[in-house]
Formats: structure tokens, C-alpha cells, sequence
């Protein structure tokens, strides 16, 4: 019994902290939100994950557990890694534009800092 009411609490710590990431990352938040409030429900009905595992043809409930976060997770990293990818992309987009300008800034005698900065160089995409 205070077994359920620890994983009760860490569960809905996952909850708030995830509600209050939700528009910054909307499909991750959702997946971890569901899956907490799935995980709170089997704290407390155990018993219905075994039913739930036969209804899908897994012999146990835990090893139901065990493959659901295996694929969440899984999902996770590919959304994380998808997102570091795209953020590298832009950054080697600015600082592409960047060394441009400063060249050309040196080459016309100016310093780095006195480089003239174009308004249209990136569109809101951060794609040149």
C-alpha cells in the first residue's frame, strides 16, 4: 500500500511537469501525460493489467508494462533525436551566414562587429 501512494506521487509529479511543458513540446508531453495516467491506473488495479495483456494475446501484465515502455520510450528518442537534428540544421545555417558576413565585412575593411546585418537572410524558418 505505500508502495501505490509513492508511485501515485512520483506519477503525478510526471502529470504537472508535464502539463506545464505541453505547449513547448506537444506530442512528447502528450505521449508521457498519457502514459502516466494509464501508469496511476494500473498502480492502483493491478489485476487489470494481466486482463489487458490476455485481451492482446501477452501472457502477463508486466511484460505488457514492460513492451508499452519500450515503445514509448522508443518514441521519445526518435522525437528528441528528430528535434536535435533539425536545431543542428539551423545552427550550421547561422553560423554559415555568419562567417559569410564577417568575411565579407574584412574584406571591405571593416571590423567583425561593423559588419552590415541584411533583414532577409533567413526566412521564419530559419532556412536561407
Amino acid at each position: 500500500m505505500i508502495a501505490q501512494f509513492l508511485f501515485t506521487a512520483l506519477l503525478l509529479a510526471i502529470c504537472l511537469t508535464t502539463l506545464a511543458q505541453l505547449r513547448q513540446i506537444p506530442l512528447v508531453a502528450a505521449t508521457v501525460l498519457c502514459a502516466a495516467l494509464f501508469g496511476g491506473y494500473l498502480v492502483w488495479m493491478p489485476e487489470h493489467a494481466t486482463v489487458i495483456a490476455h485481451w492482446i494475446g501477452i501472457g502477463r501484465g508486466t511484460d505488457l508494462i514492460l513492451y508499452v515502455w519500450v515503445l514509448i520510450s522508443s518514441g521519445i528518442l526518435l522525437i528528441l533525436y528528430l528535434s536535435v537534428r533539425a536545431q543542428s540544421g539551423i545552427i550550421t545555417v547561422l553560423v554559415r551566414a555568419i562567417a559569410l558576413l564577417e568575411a565579407r565585412g574584412i574584406q571591405q575593411g571593416a571590423g567583425v562587429g561593423d559588419c552590415e546585418q541584411p533583414d532577409t537572410l533567413f526566412d521564419d524558418k530559419g532556412r536561407n
